[in-house]
């Protein structure tokens, strides 16, 4: 038997970001500059696909930086909304100097380093972003 290939528009329409999709709104489209911005700026670490980054813009935060290190969430991140500065690369290499003066330093740091699925190696575990947060903090 062959198998369809897992599209998600196919598996789950529901996410399909198009015009024709009723469950996004205009609010979740919304890009930087519009009129409900807050003023308030956003550097958002491991960013992830943006799930975080979408309630912040829509909280009315505009982002100024977005970090993350997988080539396939920042792809993501690029085709969602191509008008963000998606930064791919290490955080643990990444100097945040032009960003000094935001408002808000946001993220999804992982959590194996100290969750029992990742063994508790702690602050000895090299997916240990904590040190790297708060240097940038």
């Amino acid at each position: 038997m062959r198998r369809r290939a897992a599209n998600p528009a196919w598996l789950f329409p529901e996410l399909s970001t198009g015009p024709e999709n009723p469950w996004i709104t205009a609010s979740s489209r919304r890009q930087e500059g519009s009129p409900e911005h807050s003023g308030l700026t956003t550097l958002e670490l491991c960013a992830g696909a943006g799930g975080q980054a979408i309630g912040l813009e829509q909280a009315g935060f505009e982002h100024t930086g977005l970090i993350e290190i997988d080539r396939h969430a920042c792809a993501t991140l690029r085709l969602n909304r191509p008008g963000w500065n998606v930064v791919e690369q290490d955080l643990n290499a990444f100097d945040g100097s032009q960003f000094k003066g935001v408002d808000l330093i946001s993220g999804g740091l992982p959590c194996p380093p100290f969750s029992v699925a990742g063994n508790q190696l702690g602050w000895n575990d090299e997916r240990n972003l904590f040190p790297a947060m708060i240097r940038l903090v």
